[in-house]
């Protein structure tokens, strides 16, 4: 089967879906004939031709109850729901001794109960179809810590033990969970850093394959996923970081 027609037809909903990798994301799945809804922060029209209106909604995922309202609206627009790529994400470069409490909170609503909220209300319906699979953005962070990113580590720490909770609560129901943990990736995220020569080099020389992953490549792992060719896959981690945590 070709690749892409894995996705066709499929009904996804993306978070985060207007830049980085849920970006890339939404191309392919649009792409690959997908029916795609994105939950964005704010509609800015970067989906235009990609995503109709209609089928975009802004919210804050920090909001629990909006991104809950903003989840069940999606899923009614599609009709169902066969995917979810939880891509949503914010960084604050603050080591733990330096993070305050609004930094924390903004930080793990967004990354970890943002998550949450969505996964939970579409792992309600695909229970009740008896089918689906969902795919959380983590990050290697989550396995290894990183200097200065206490709370993004935390968050993506969490998720990381979400996705095995809900993979062992939905499997009765033939729903899939897994996580996907990118390396070290060119995004807006860390556009920041690769601005620096220094600090690009530094991160680089991290990178056993000698180079940032890119968001497209991130977005291929994404889609395996969410396949019925990884129908025996689920409650599993795919880090995609260029050999940084084999080292």
């Amino acid at each position: 089967m070709n690749e892409f027609a894995r996705l066709a037809g499929k009904r996804l909903l993306v978070t985060g879906a207007d830049s980085g990798i849920g970006r890339a994301f939404v191309e392919l799945a649009a792409g690959a004939g997908a029916v795609v809804a994105a939950l964005v922060h704010e509609d800015s029209g970067a989906l235009d031709g990609l995503v109709p209106a209609a089928r975009r909604y802004a919210v804050d995922l920090a909001d629990a109850a909006r991104a809950d309202a903003a989840t069940r609206d999606a899923i009614d627009g599609l009709g169902g729901i066969d995917g979810l790529v939880a891509s949503a994400g914010v960084f604050v470069h603050l080591g733990a001794l330096e993070t305050d409490a609004d930094d924390w909170d903004r930080v793990l609503d967004v990354n970890l109960r943002g998550a949450f909220v969505v996964a939970r209300e579409c792992g309600k319906v695909m229970q009740r179809q008896r089918s689906g699979a969902i795919v959380l953005v983590s990050s290697q962070i989550g396995d290894v810590g990183h200097p200065r990113a206490a709370a993004y580590a935390a968050s993506k720490s969490g998720v990381n033990g979400l996705v095995r909770a809900m993979a062992l609560e939905l499997a009765p129901a033939n729903v899939r969970v897994n996580g996907v943990a990118p390396g070290p990736v060119a995004t807006p995220m860390t556009a920041e850093a690769m601005a620096d020569p220094e600090r690009a080099a530094r991160l680089t020389a991290q990178i056993p394959l000698g180079r940032l992953g890119t968001a497209e490549e991130i977005a291929a792992a994404i889609r395996f996923l969410l396949a019925d060719d990884a129908a025996f896959v689920t409650g599993q981690i795919l880090t995609v970081d260029g050999g940084v945590t084999a080292a």
